[in-house]
């Protein structure tokens, strides 16, 4: 084989490598058609919507162990302000401001034993203020359950290690949340999935 026609046969090979190696993200438009950003490749998406006052997109990743349930994930909700919705468990969540919501969270969601690994502190998103904070808080877990939890030292029980990144983009009739719902062991992996989802994160409406 010459030496032209060797080449040739390398950087066909080599088109056909990129062309078959999937892009790490992609774009995405909410069904809501109200914001767009880069979402990891191939995950999947769920979504639910109540109007204009509730919404959730979650991207849904690939098994992995280290994730409660073995399921990483990303999630962008839309809280309208005041507006009172049900949680699965029946409790009603409803927030007066980005920072009603902030507090609650790390109040109410985490308790006491939680810890701010990022405290709260202002970032931009899409040219707009937003804050940014993680927290780590340990949750029971029901006996049995395997993937995504550590024996906790004391009650040498299952827990929930939960490492939380959370990002509020305050609009003026409420507010995005975009939250990254790793565990301690798992929160590296999908790390660079969730700054890309911030990074590249655009509201299409007011």
């Amino acid at each position: 084989m010459s030496g032209k026609m060797r080449w040739a046969g390398l950087i066909a090979a080599a088109g056909v490598i990129w062309a078959c190696t999937p892009p790490k993200y992609v774009a995405y438009v909410s069904r809501q058609n109200d914001f767009k950003c880069s979402a990891p490749w191939g995950w999947s998406v769920m979504s639910e919507k109540e109007g204009t006052r509730y919404a959730n997109t979650t991207f849904i990743g690939p098994f992995a162990p280290e994730f409660y349930l073995g399921a990483p994930s990303l999630s962008v909700r839309w809280h309208a302000y005041s507006y009172p919705h049900r949680l699965a468990d029946g409790v009603l969540e409803m927030y007066s401001s980005a920072d009603d919501y902030i507090r609650q969270m790390i109040n109410n969601v985490y308790g006491p034993q939680a810890e701010l690994l990022e405290p709260v502190h202002d970032i931009f998103v899409a040219k707009r203020k937003a804050k940014h904070f993680v927290v780590l808080a340990p949750a029971p877990a029901p006996e049995g359950r395997q993937w995504g939890t550590v024996l906790d030292a004391q009650s040498n029980k299952p827990v929930n290690l939960r490492q939380h990144a959370y990002v509020i983009v305050p609009m003026q009739q409420g507010f995005y949340v975009l939250v990254y719902p790793a565990t301690r062991e798992g929160f590296k992996l999908y790390e660079p999935h969730f700054n890309q989802l911030v990074n590249t994160f655009l509201p299409l409406l007011k």
